[in-house]
């Protein structure tokens, strides 16, 4: 069951710094027995039905989990024909909170504040522009679902079944070379 939904401004405070896709906005689902979160980086708040279309597809596809609830802010993006057309024909309830009460889907709205925090100081401690706090938040986001929170376990462990691998994650904004496959590659490619 998806508990909470939340769309937020990667900068609350400023004019809103475009990522390096061009994304002015995250959109984050929270599950609510594992707390696994999923984080889009959207353009527009009106993408978010169309980005939550793919999360459903996507957990129905590779989990075999139906999505049974949402929890929104009264935001159009998520109060509109449409997507009330949508949740109705898969039977999806749809839980909306009171207006000016982000608390009310404190889930979501926390997790934001910590993310955005945590981009914050990746971005600080990596040297790299603002401009890639998409990737940011993304890598916070990975790392967050494979380290244990208060029941002992890891949200990715909970969500999947499978206990989660961290051996393969690298310091944020280290320098990477990318690979070209031997089949693909031309004379000066490495």
């Amino acid at each position: 069951m998806v508990k909470s939904m939340a769309l937020a401004p990667q900068n609350q405070t400023q004019t809103p710094v475009l990522s390096q896709g061009g994304n002015r906005y995250f959109f984050t689902i929270v599950d609510d027995f594992s707390r696994k979160v999923t984080v889009f980086p959207i353009r527009n708040k009106s993408d978010a039905f169309q980005t939550f279309i793919r999360f459903q597809k996507r957990a129905k596809r590779f989990l075999n989990r139906k999505v049974i609830s949402v929890r929104t802010d009264g935001g159009l993006e998520f109060c509109n024909q449409e997507f009330q057309k949508f949740l109705e024909k898969l039977g999806i309830r749809h839980e909306k909170t009171n207006p000016y009460s982000p608390e009310m889907n404190g889930v979501a709205e926390r997790f934001n504040l910590t993310a955005l925090d945590g981009v914050k100081v990746l971005l600080k401690s990596s040297g790299m522009s603002q401009k890639f706090w998409a990737e940011a938040l993304l890598c916070f986001t990975y790392a967050w679902n494979r380290v244990c929170h208060k029941n002992k376990k890891a949200p990715f462990e909970l969500y999947s079944g499978r206990k989660p691998s961290v051996s393969h994650l690298k310091k944020f904004g280290c320098v990477a070379y990318v690979g070209v496959p031997k089949q693909t590659r031309k004379k000066l490619d490495m």
